[in-house]
């Protein structure tokens, strides 16, 4: 992206953070952090974060982003992408099976504001479109005595992606020409996200259903990187 773009003087943290603000939800906007997640998690049981039942933590840049299993997360450029954590109370310990949730709740989110991306799920917890990575979950859980907050970290490359991940891309780059990125699309989008994540929660403790497993398995079949395909849940949840 060139510094003579329209899309430029963008940042997507800061756009976000204006949104949550607006619908009045707790929101923790930082131009630079380590982590959304560590940030999220070192507050998790502050006063001011047991009297929200939802806080947002939003970045427009992150020096020590992770992804599962403390892998690195690499952020693309400042601004470029949503680096953020979705931080919820809950009343009991979540299912390993929220990674797989979370996953399509973000797919439904992403697919219902552009349909005619070929996004997918890369299981157990990308999202791809066509055979690159476009935004990864990292779900984690803390508790303390009988509190409980759960934290879903989702990055998601918008304006740019890093150039020296061959396997990566952005939403921009995959918008026709005719229909570029708007302002009202990325409201839509973090508004659907927001919803899908808020119907999740409160079953967070439970297992998926027969029918959210096989909606899962579908999703996961949809990436063209799958050579084998799947043909039950039980074949994907030892990697969740």
């Amino acid at each position: 992206m060139t510094n003579d773009s329209p899309l430029s003087d963008i940042k997507i943290g800061e756009v976000t953070a204006t949104w949550s603000k607006a619908n009045n939800l707790k929101t923790n906007y930082f131009i630079s952090t380590d982590s959304t997640n560590t940030r999220a998690k070192t507050a998790a049981f502050e006063q001011e974060e047991l009297e929200n039942e939802f806080v947002l933590y939003v970045a427009d840049d992150q020096t020590q982003g992770r992804g599962r299993f403390d892998r690195t997360w690499t952020s693309p450029t400042a601004g470029g992408g949503l680096l953020s954590t979705w931080s919820f109370s809950v009343t009991q310990t979540p299912s390993p099976h929220m990674t797989a949730k979370v996953g399509m709740a973000l797919y439904n989110a992403a697919k219902s504001t552009w349909q005619s991306l070929p996004f997918s799920l890369k299981a157990p917890n990308d999202l791809f479109i066509g055979d690159k990575k476009i935004a990864g979950i990292l779900v984690e859980t803390v508790t303390q005595g009988t509190e409980h907050r759960l934290l879903i970290g989702i990055g998601f490359n918008v304006l740019s992606h890093p150039t020296d991940i061959q396997t990566s891309t952005h939403l921009v780059k995959n918008l026709a020409r005719t229909a570029p990125l708007l302002g009202e699309d990325w409201i839509l989008f973090v508004d659907r996200l927001l919803f899908e994540l808020t119907m999740i929660v409160p079953l967070a403790h439970e297992n998926l259903t027969s029918t959210q497993e096989a909606n899962f398995v579908e999703l996961a079949n949809l990436n063209p990187l799958v050579q084998k395909k799947f043909t039950t849940f039980s074949e994907i949840i030892k990697n969740i």
